[in-house]
């Protein structure tokens, strides 16, 4: 299992994507990311790409994985970057 917890500060966001409804499948993501060091508390669902600074992690749903990407650079046009950190099998 990929520790996840080396990549989050005090101050960075952790938001998941499932892009799904199903509340089932969400309660799932989260406890598969706690397990990775994360706390559940941390982990907020959200889509909107342009809340995220550099340093934070976005967590997509991409069946039947989560895809863990960090975001490392933010342009002052607002366009976010990231890369791939981990994939964590759902």
């Amino acid at each position: 299992m990929v520790d996840l917890s080396q990549y989050v500060t005090e101050t960075s966001k952790v938001f998941l994507a499932p892009n799904t409804s199903d509340q089932e499948l969400v309660d799932m993501a989260k406890k598969r990311i706690a397990e990775t060091g994360i706390s559940q508390d941390r982990i907020q669902v959200n889509y909107n790409t342009q809340e995220l600074e550099t340093g934070d992690l976005y967590i997509s749903y991409d069946p039947p994985d989560l895809v863990v990407r960090i975001v490392y650079e933010k342009k002052p046009s607002g366009m976010v970057k990231m890369k791939s950190a981990a994939m964590i099998r759902l």
